[in-house]
């Protein structure tokens, strides 16, 4: 029998933390065609490569420590001391790569927005060390479970995001600048609020070298780890910028961005599911039900959400500017991220429960691989279709490692055969997406493939429609 009680504090802790993903999702499908009228794709793809450049500084300079905090957070009683032990590493680290960025400023910028003279450099410098706080802010706030008050921080930098963007585009400059001044200005308000939730914690400063000795040894392997899931994330980009002109990069990145609505929802679910699976692994290390259980209702769920925006991509495109709306025909393949990464949360818990964290390293390393030789053969050829082509299928081997090293160390009957087969189907749908640019043949594909997901998880869309029509029962009766 399902344990109610477990299934009502995975709810509850589920909704309170992504109630923000929820909000954001709505904003950014209301947001990024906005700014495509307001934006041409050339400058779209500087302010994107901008953001790649720094999402790779900040996972270096941060060296792993939000790891570590999280890991000694209920071990050390000082909370201060252990937070300051941890931080004074990405502070030193920014420090060096703000002098670093001074001395090779004009390569810097040159690499970034093909101009030597600019203050991109200075944006850049600034957005680190205000990223470095806002990250430790969010960790804190999400080791202490406060789900609305994590939400609602994700909710503000959304917001004020989108209203400076558009202030800087309305009434000073429509170029890449509007949106990285609107990134920095947002990261550093929501910085602020938080800090205001958790200032007990960061006054007095205090560091403890004993500590610290112990945070950079378990930290270090983090940063390996988070350099291959960054290159991962990003090679399309760095060789579309070596092969092709910003504004294919502007293209590529208008479907990554829609796409990434749904990679919210990972997020969002990763945020309170990995705390969740650990403190139900150390109640009963043989209660596997959940595991399974949480992995069919997502395989289904993203499965289904997916061919949805695929089928409808056509008309979402729409609302973009003219010169965008290629980007519809990049979508599809790009999915495959969201949809395999949450399966892979979900089926590679074993890897963890066991400590056996190397095997990430070996996932991610693998998929790097596949995805660099890819994006080098299919970008020259098919441009921002073939890098998403590309993307896409190396995140099914990541799944695919992942998942069978995991089922092997920590066996749980997950219906991996059915999310294989179907994993085939929805790559046939995206092919056909992709290349066949008739949108009647598009939409009866996708149509098709929502079809046979439902068909295929009949178990779980009739569990889900169960769920769904006992959450109506109890709003109205209320």
């Amino acid at each position: 029998m399902e344990p109610l009680s477990i299934k009502r504090k995975f709810l509850g802790k589920y909704l309170s933390f992504s109630v923000g993903t929820w909000i954001n999702a709505v904003i950014s499908f209301f947001s990024v065609p906005l700014v495509s009228w307001l934006i041409e794709p050339s400058e779209y793809g500087k302010a994107n490569m901008f953001l790649m450049m720094y999402s790779m500084v900040l996972s270096i300079v941060v060296f792993g420590t939000p790891n570590a905090l999280m890991r000694f957070y209920h071990k050390i009683e000082d909370k201060g001391r252990l937070l300051w032990s941890c931080l004074i590493v990405p502070i030193m680290l920014s420090t060096l790569f703000a002098i670093l960025a001074l001395i090779f400023k004009k390569q810097v910028n040159l690499f970034l927005v093909g101009q030597e003279s600019t203050s991109t450099y200075l944006l850049l410098i600034a957005s680190v060390f205000f990223g470095v706080l806002q990250t430790f802010n969010q960790t804190l706030i999400r080791i202490q479970g406060k789900g609305f008050v994590y939400s609602s921080l994700q909710i503000v930098n959304s917001v004020s995001n989108v209203a400076f963007v558009l202030t800087c585009a309305f009434f000073f400059r429509r170029d890449f600048y509007a949106i990285l001044y609107a990134q920095m200005l947002s990261t550093l308000i929501t910085t602020g609020i938080g800090f205001s939730f958790q200032h007990e914690d960061w006054i007095p400063v205090k560091i403890d070298k004993g500590i610290l000795t112990e945070i950079i040894a378990y930290s270090y392997p983090f940063l390996l780890v988070g350099l291959l899931w960054w290159l991962l994330g990003w090679t399309d980009r760095i060789i579309l910028r070596m092969y092709t002109g910003f504004a294919e990069i502007g293209l590529y990145s208008a479907a990554f961005k829609l796409m990434s609505i749904t990679n919210l929802f990972t997020t969002g679910f990763s945020t309170f599911w990995y705390p969740f699976a650990y403190e139900q692994y150390e109640k009963n290390r043989e209660n596997k039900y959940v595991l399974a259980k949480v992995f069919d209702y997502v395989s289904f769920v993203m499965f289904s959400l997916s061919l949805i925006i695929i089928s409808a991509k056509s008309l979402l495109f729409l609302l973009f500017e003219k010169s965008y709306r290629e980007s519809a025909f990049v979508i599809p393949f790009l999915l495959l991220n969201p949809i395999l990464t949450m399966m892979a949360i979900v089926a590679d818990r074993g890897i963890d429960f066991l400590k056996k964290t190397y095997w990430f390293i070996v996932s991610d390393g693998a998929a790097l691989a596949f995805n660099l030789v890819g994006n080098l053969l299919l970008i020259p050829i098919l441009g921002a279709k073939g890098a998403a082509l590309s993307t896409g299928l190396s995140y099914v081997i990541v799944f695919t490692i992942e998942s069978t090293v995991s089922e092997k160390l920590y066996p749980v009957k997950y219906k991996l055969k059915r999310a294989y087969f179907f994993t085939v189907v929805f790559s046939l749908v995206a092919a056909i997406n992709t290349f066949i640019e008739r949108v009647g043949i598009g939409i009866l594909s996708s149509l098709v493939g929502l079809v046979v997901v439902i068909l295929l998880y009949k178990d779980v869309f009739k569990e889900v429609l169960g769920d769904l029509l006992k959450i109506w029962t109890f709003v109205t009766r209320q």
